[in-house]
């Protein structure tokens, strides 16, 4: 911290404040010329800048960001090097599958493949991604290594790097003055651009205002009769993610079931409350609609087991609940106001 006190030094705090602004503006960031050998320090400053001020948001902002500038800076990078990363950085297997004259002799659908990875190397990040080609059923596999393409595995080792700072944790130094200084100046642009949410803490009457079906799913887990099914642990694990539950907290709503398996468990609430849209404040998926609640069978309303006329006026889940806890916070308990309303459906 004494280095970056000295004057001449002052650039590297500049530049990982400037890196972590564009990060917070969704601007593209860009890395050093690496010049000098003290522009290493830029990045770790930008996250201590990042990890001081403890802002979720932020911290998602920096990952994406920082994860797309690698993915660009690996696109100008020779393969010997890119697989020197794999190695070295994640302690991953990948090799090279042979030059033009090698690969023509393979089956066809192969020939396009430069590389391969082992599939447990693959599993690390590929489940974060969203596109069918990134299921494990959907690739072909050989004794354990997965063909992958150059851009592929460039956006593996960007991805990894996203982990890296998600989930990353540091104990942070006694600052030097100018980081502090500049620890403030972006709390105070973070004020304008991040609406701060408090973790949410389920109250009865929060829990009150969840639909039906909601209701229903919340009720079975936390007595552990049953096990509900993937498509109403999904259902319910995007719902209360995306009101704002923490994700400890929702793994906890699920801790009681028969069936139960800790990591499990860890791993699907984590990879629900990942999926990031961007501009959005909440990330996450969005919670199945109403149609799609009532095709799974989950929805009791459609089952006729109960009623409620809002549901009559919803879309989905999250419809709902929005406007049935603001008739709570209103001490409105008269709904003949529903079927007033210019337009019924409501659109989420």
């Amino acid at each position: 911290m004494e280095l970056l006190e000295d004057p001449e030094n002052n650039y590297i705090v500049e530049e990982a404040e400037a890196r972590v602004f564009a990060a917070l503006t969704q601007s593209e960031i860009r890395y050093p010329m690496m010049e000098n050998e003290k522009d290493v320090l830029i990045y770790p400053a930008a996250r201590l800048i990042v990890e001081e001020l403890g802002l979720p948001r932020l911290r998602s902002l920096q990952a994406e960001a920082e994860s797309k500038e690698a993915n660009r800076q690996l696109g100008n990078e020779e393969i010997p090097f890119v697989i020197e990363i794999c190695e070295s950085s994640f302690g991953w297997s990948v090799k090279s599958i042979g030059d033009l004259s090698k690969r023509a002799s393979l089956p066809l659908m192969l020939r396009t493949y430069e590389l391969q990875i082992r599939f447990e190397n693959f599993l690390e990040v590929a489940p974060t991604f969203h596109s069918e080609e990134w299921s494990l059923i959907n690739r072909y596999m050989d004794k354990g290594w997965i063909p992958i393409r150059r851009l592929e595995l460039n956006r593996l080792i960007s991805g990894k790097f996203r982990q890296l700072i998600m989930q990353g944790r540091f104990d942070i130094p006694k600052m030097s003055q100018r980081l502090i200084e500049a620890v403030h100046r972006i709390e105070s642009e973070a004020k304008g651009r991040i609406r701060q949410v408090e973790p949410l803490k389920l109250t009865e009457t929060l829990a009150t205002a969840f639909p039906p079906c909601i209701e229903k799913m919340y009720t079975d887990s936390k007595r552990g009769e049953v096990n509900l099914s993937h498509d109403a642990r999904f259902a319910l694990a995007a719902f209360l993610l995306r009101i704002g539950m923490e994700e400890d907290d929702v793994q906890r709503v699920f801790s009681g079931s028969p069936d139960k398996h800790t990591s499990t468990i860890e791993y699907q609430v984590r990879h629900i409350a990942t999926k990031r849209s961007s501009g959005e404040e909440r990330g996450g998926y969005v919670p199945p609609g109403c149609k799609k609640l009532q095709v799974n069978n989950l929805c009791p309303v459609y089952l006729g087991t109960t009623f409620d006329p809002l549901c009559e006026y919803v879309l989905n889940p999250l419809g709902f609940y929005q406007t049935r806890a603001w008739e709570l916070t209103k001490g409105i308990d008269d709904h003949s106001w529903y079927s007033k309303k210019r337009d019924k459906k409501q659109h989420f």
